[in-house]
């Protein structure tokens, strides 16, 4: 069992480099103060981290006023590994490659339809393709993170079910993530696109806010599986990700559904296969979406509000309806205070999320203990587990 003085030291190191991470390009002296440490702890732990590879001194700032010695400014080492991000959708699939910094080094977007493969083999057989491509991009994969359509407990690793990709009570932890090397989790492609907000831009000051990923499917599988639109909702307060008691924050069903369609929305099958042709429907579904919102926004007091998804086609109708409807539920005089503004990452917004949250878990001590240099794992490695698993999944 760890001592307190050994306890104490490890909490300390994961606190160094989250703030690090977070807050690039500060001195030892500076991160002392922002975390209420002695200096000489900083200090000795800094200089832990650099010796493993996670952290660079990369600048001298500006000396004090009283002169003596600049400062050696710091961040986190981007080629100390990478991380994977994968959506899922039927019959297609998004990835990106990130360093450590959260920098795209490789994309890749490609149809590729589950026939009849299980789950697993084709999980699997995708994340095995992706590494083999890689090639000399990065040689050491510290996390792959997996997005898509469904009720998803990520803490957990598990899929209470997926409409999209046509499964239920589904081990993802036991049927994916043990069979490899390295941690793979899944998470809602909604929440993805918020951990991306929160990760890529985490020394902003957004805190407080939704994000609302709008998918509006126009092929036949689409509209049978969802009438054609698919909204999901991330919720991200004081930080972190909301996930509800029962990890289904942020599922949806408009406030004005009346059980005409299959969908969400009041909208019949019908006019939800027309909203992307019939400018007078989607005006109907992008009002009856904005007044459900602007309750949770008002009821919840958020700032920010971030729409993404196939909705950013038509970016010049909806920033203004969304304000309009966010002010008109208002009750006061005193207007809203909530920026309303377009994903950061367009149809890239659930791929670089799912890598955004694999960072955030890596800086959290979630994954691994942080600057544990055992747990980088080799591309060779890692393939070498793919084909082992791939393997045995056709041997039952």
């Amino acid at each position: 069992m760890a001592t307190a003085g050994k306890r104490n030291r490890i909490m300390n190191r994961s606190r160094i480099l989250r703030a690090i991470w977070q807050q690039p390009m500060r001195s030892r002296v500076e991160i002392a103060a922002l975390l209420g440490l002695d200096k000489s702890t900083v200090s000795g732990i800094v200089n832990e981290l650099v010796e493993l590879g996670l952290v660079q001194e990369v600048a001298e700032g500006d000396a004090s006023r009283q002169g003596g010695r600049r400062p050696v400014q710091l961040q986190i080492d981007p080629g100390f590994g990478c991380v994977l991000g994968l959506e899922l959708q039927p019959g297609l699939f998004r990835a990106s490659l990130c360093d450590m910094h959260g920098s795209v080094l490789k994309s890749w977007k490609e149809e590729r339809w589950r026939g009849d493969a299980g789950f697993s083999e084709y999980v699997l057989g995708i994340i095995r393709d992706l590494i083999a491509d890689v090639g000399e991009t990065c040689t050491s994969i510290m996390g792959i993170g997996v997005a898509m359509g469904g009720l998803i407990n990520s803490i957990r690793n598990e899929i209470a079910g997926s409409i999209p990709m046509g499964i239920s009570g589904y081990d993802f932890q036991k049927e994916i993530s043990e069979k490899l090397a390295i941690p793979v989790i899944a998470e809602n492609d909604a929440n993805a696109c918020a951990w991306g907000e929160l990760t890529f831009h985490r020394s902003r000051n957004v805190h407080d806010f939704l994000y609302v990923l709008v998918q509006m499917r126009t092929s036949q599988p689409g509209r049978h599986l969802y009438g054609g639109i698919g909204v999901g909702i991330g919720v991200v307060i004081n930080g972190t990700l909301y996930p509800g008691a029962n990890f289904t924050a942020g599922e949806f069903r408009s406030a004005f559904y009346d059980g005409q369609g299959t969908g969400q929305f009041s909208l019949t099958d019908a006019e939800a296969a027309q909203v992307a042709t019939d400018p007078e429907i989607r005006e109907r579904f992008f009002r009856e979406l904005a007044r459900n919102v602007a309750v949770i926004i008002n009821v919840m007091n958020l700032d920010h509000l971030f729409i993404g998804g196939d909705i950013l086609a038509y970016q010049g109708e909806v920033e203004t309806l969304f304000d309009e409807e966010i002010q008109r539920n208002w009750p006061y005089d005193s207007p809203v205070q909530c920026e309303i503004g377009l994903s950061s990452f367009g149809e890239n917004a659930v791929v670089y999320g799912s890598a955004g949250m694999i960072l955030e878990r890596i800086f959290s001590d979630q994954i691994f203990p942080l600057g544990d240099i055992r747990n980088r794992h080799g591309r060779a490695e890692v393939l070498s587990d793919f084909n082992e698993a791939v393997m045995g999944l056709g041997e039952r």
